[in-house]
């Protein structure tokens, strides 16, 4: 009957005293007065009767159910047993509100919670659709720990960091609010998203069938095992509104929520197909739940902690009488395992305080201990719990008591197992947990199927529960033992490119990405591995500490390319002079103690485990003849022979190391060939040619040139460049005979038009002979007997000295095909005194002929006689006051111009 629907569009009842006209078809009782059925409404209305028709008076506001108890459907609870396509709760809106009433909405709420058992690869949470082709109106889903929907068919990308933490058996609250092409998203009441839809139709249909824990690939069908949610849902409430901040907290904190006025799973009646259902007051979803696991070993206290520490429990104590009960029942199933009257340890201790009961979990002082008659009596000698057998009751001990007892460890859902050595995509799916007992003992279950359980044969055996098929086996060393740690398993499948029976390392602990597992399952942090350190109790840490992974198809005599490809590769490098052993200018050689450091990239190349140091760092003699590096010539060695007294290669990290590998069971850190430079350090000696140019000798400056060549690789593919290319000098300045002054580098190249080699052209150093004494004892000396002002004997014992010294001068320099500058002085020297020589014995030639002249006397004539200058006398003076003078000022002024002018 159209005049009598009922709209319920809450907007239309925000006021009073409104009527509504109520469709008798959801009326508890037609033609009369009557009270609609709460259940089915979402006002609470009172239905009166009104000139024949029927109508209601509604009331703002709706039922609030929740405050009295919650519907929770439980899905494919079994954990052993595989996903199931078949198992859904679904409602079809199109009946509730028929013939279009309300269809299109442009604002819509969405809120539940869910716990679940298991995880699927893709966790289906509520589906609705309104055709086989419209069959994603709305898909609300997780993958991982990642949240997402797609909105009218359109999966949306824009929101990757709408996360949720992954704990099993935890519950989770969820709203999503879809508001004018809009949308928000909450977790735990706290809002996670926001941005735009990236849809064409903004509005969502509401004529069309709801279903929970199955994804609708056609009209209530087409349901796929691989897309189910296996758990708890409950509290599904759809808002033709948008919900506040306030009501989300509200029901994040478990305070009650409104009933959805378009759906509520506490108000609708949903078909179920293998859905269970129960109802629990809505407290229960903010509980914390405590539960634990007994490992049924006799071990003492020290070792029982690093039991349940390995699984990333801790050991567990009741906080109440009620609880203590019920640890002392459930270990009663285990006493023929733990056989001692003092048979379980429990979790506490007051060796903080004496008296005062602290929890190993979280040190919360125990108000409620359960102690046995005249306990505790130990004072503080006794600082640890043991529970009594025959009743339960608690005894208290040496916390150092080698007394063997079974131990129950509290489950912590927050630290994972996690299995390493296999191929998963996702990092939740390498997430176990322990939790029951098969076999007599606890197993672990995977999030996502697997089981790991001790069989019949005491073998522990890895089970698929998606596939029921075995995945592979492993037997441990004791009965006692646990498949924690790291352990050779035998595979039953072919799995991640491994063949059925073939052997696979995999390990069980409950390591962070940023820790290393030891081979018995402890964690240490990862700057621990390799270090040179036993940081293991097992010495794990420092086994195969290989630094460098070479890819599939790696040359060594290929070498590495440059990211761009139109480039060489181009070395740094740094040359170190240390030390001039010999200068031999007679030779025309140098020999030089050197250092080369060489740095480069090899992008081909992964590194492991790099340390901060390159003394850490350093590559095996294997390691470095596995890869490519550079190989050094030198063309002017002088004897074709060059002494490598050391050659080392390290590694120098550059960026952080990639994105751990969650599958790697070794959990090495790995760095890329871009994050890492490779130091090669070559130290050598040898000797070197070099053309001496002695002219200026000895205010000559010689530059010896050390080339250093790139073999066996073109110029084009690896080049010395100049912007990285540094010389020091590291020995004193100052040596015998010379001095250096400074040392340069140049980039040149070698070859041929065919192939052409980059090369260095180290001037290692600038020497020249010490200048001063040189000076004394070539020019000083040379000059001092030169100019003595001495008869010919004399003369002639000078020039032999000068002739002396020049000689010794000459031999103590290199042979050469011109006339040094030093010899020139010498001939000056020489020159002079020579002419000296000539000139007194002309003088004493001509003073003896002046002897032997007669002298005529005039008889007659009385005059004085004056005595003449003999033409000898006046000759000699001339020389050595004139010519002489003349001669060296300006042969010196042409020569040390020269030499100077050339040296400066």
């Amino acid at each position: 009957m159209s005049e009598e629907r009922l709209w319920r569009d809450l907007s239309q009842c925000a006021m009073s005293e409104e009527r509504l006209w109520c469709d008798l078809s959801q009326c508890a009782m037609s033609e009369e007065r009557l009270w609609r059925d709460l259940s089915q409404c979402a006002m609470s209305c009172v239905v009166t009767d009104n000139d024949g028709k029927i109508c209601l008076i509604c009331s703002v506001g709706g039922t609030d159910k929740s405050r009295d108890g919650v519907n929770v459907f439980g899905m494919q609870l079994d954990m052993w047993s595989p996903p199931r396509s078949d198992v859904v709760a679904k409602y079809n809106l199109s009946l509730k509100f028929p013939q279009g009433e309300i269809s299109n909405l442009e604002t819509v709420s969405v809120c539940y919670w869910v716990q679940p058992t298991t995880l699927a690869s893709y966790e289906t949470h509520l589906s609705l659709a309104v055709s086989d082709q419209e069959n994603d109106v709305l898909h609300l889903y997780r993958r991982g720990e990642h949240l997402g929907f797609y909105y009218n068919g359109v999966r949306q990308f824009g929101f990757p960091n709408l996360t949720s933490s992954i704990g099993l058996h935890v519950w989770s609250h969820y709203c999503h609010v879809f508001q004018r092409g809009e949308y928000r998203a909450y977790v735990g009441g706290e809002e996670r998203a926001r941005g735009p839809i990236f849809t064409t139709k903004a509005s969502l249909s509401m004529q069309g069938i709801i279903t929970l824990g199955q994804e609708q690939d056609q009209l209530a069908g087409g349901y796929d095992s691989s897309q189910t949610f296996r758990g708890y849902i409950a509290q599904l409430n759809i808002y033709n509104r948008s919900i506040t901040d306030e009501e989300v907290d509200q029901q994040a904190t478990c305070q009650g929520a409104t009933l959805g006025d378009i759906f509520s799973s506490d108000r609708e009646e949903m078909e179920k197909f293998g859905v269970s259902m129960e109802t629990i007051n809505v407290t229960e979803f903010c509980k914390k739940m405590v539960e634990y696991i007994i490992f049924p070993e006799m071990r003492y206290l020290p070792q029982s902690k690093l039991t349940c520490e390995r699984v990333g429990y801790e050991v567990y104590s009741p906080t109440t009488p009620a609880e203590n009960t019920m640890l002392h029942n459930s270990s009663v199933q285990f006493t023929e395992e733990c056989k001692s009257n003092y048979h379980l340890w429990v979790g506490v201790t007051d060796e903080e305080e004496e008296d005062v009961w602290r929890k190993f979990v979280d040190n919360d002082v125990v108000t409620e201990t359960v102690f046995e008659t005249n306990e505790p009596n130990g004072g503080t000698g006794e600082n640890c719990i043991l529970m009594f057998l025959p009743n339960g009751r608690w005894v208290d001990t040496s916390c150092d008591i080698e007394w063997p007892a079974c131990v129950p460890c509290q489950i912590d859902q927050t630290a994972p197992l996690r299995l390493r050595g296999l191929c998963y995509m996702n990092e939740a799916e390498t997430f176990f947990e322990v939790l029951g007992y098969k076999g007599g003992k606890p197993f672990l279950h995977g999030y996502y199927g697997y089981m790991v359980y001790r069989n019949e044969r005491e073998e522990w055996q890895m089970y698929d529960t998606t596939q029921s098929e075995t995945v592979a086996l492993v037997t441990l060393p004791s009965r006692d033992s646990y498949p924690i740690g790291r352990h050779v398993w035998t595979l039953k499948k072919s799995i991640c490119n491994n063949l059925i029976n073939s052997t696979i390392h995999m390990s069980f602990s409950v390591c962070n990405n940023f820790e290393f597992s030891c081979s018995n399952g402890d964690c240490i942090l990862k700057e621990q591995r390799c270090n040179g350190k036993n940081d293991c109790t097992d010495f794990s840490d420092e086994d195969n500490c290989e630094m460098l992974v070479l890819p599939q198809g790696y040359r060594a005599n290929q070498p590495p390319v440059n990211s761009s490809e139109d480039e060489p590769i181009y070395l740094t490098s740094i040359v170190r002079i240390l030390r001039l052993v010999d200068i031999s200018d007679v030779r025309r050689s140098i020999n030089v103690e050197m250092e080369l450091e060489l740095w480069w990239q090899d992008l081909r190349l992964t590194y492991l485990n790099l340390g901060d140091t390159l003394e850490l760092n350093k590559l095996t003699s294997e390691d470095t003849t596995s890869i490519w590096k550079p190989k050094i010539t030198f063309p002017n060695v002088y004897d074709g022979n060059i002494n490598t007294i050391e050659e080392e290669i390290s590694l120098r990290k550059l960026a952080d190391p990639q994105t751990p590998d969650f599958n790697d069971v070794k959990m090495d850190v790995a760095y890329t060939g871009e994050s890492t430079l490779l130091v090669q350090k070559l130290h050598y000696s040898g000797t070197f040619a070099c053309s001496f140019d002695v002219f200026y000798y000895p205010f000559d400056t010689q530059r010896c040139f050390i080339l250093l060549q790139l073999a066996s690789v073109r110029k084009e593919h690896t080049s010395f460049t100049s912007d990285k290319t540094t010389v020091d000098y590291l020995e004193e300045k100052l040596l015998p005979g010379y001095e250096v002054t400074h040392c340069t580098v140049a980039v040149t190249d070698r070859g041929n038009n065919e192939t052409r080699h980059s090369m260095l052209q180290v001037r290692p150093y600038t020497v020249g002979e010490t200048r001063v004494d040189q000076t004394l004892d070539s020019y000083c000396a040379g000059s001092l007997l030169a100019y003595l002002h001495v008869r010919l004997a004399v003369s002639l014992t000078t020039l032999l000295v000068l002739y002396t010294l020049f000689s010794n001068t000459s031999n103590s320099l290199p042979i050469t095909a011109y006339v040094k500058m030093i010899d020139v002085w010498f001939f000056y020297c020489i020159f002079l005194l020579f002419f000296i020589t000539l000139t007194h014995v002309l003088t004493e030639h001509m003073d003896n002929r002046e002897r032997e002249r007669p002298i005529v006397v005039h008889p007659l004539r009385r005059q004085k006689v004056e005595p003449k200058v003999r033409e000898a006398e006046r000759v000699l003076v001339t020389v050595r006051w004139v010519v002489v003078p003349v001669l060296v000022l300006l042969f010196n002024l042409i020569y040390w111009a020269l030499l100077l002018g050339s040296a400066f």
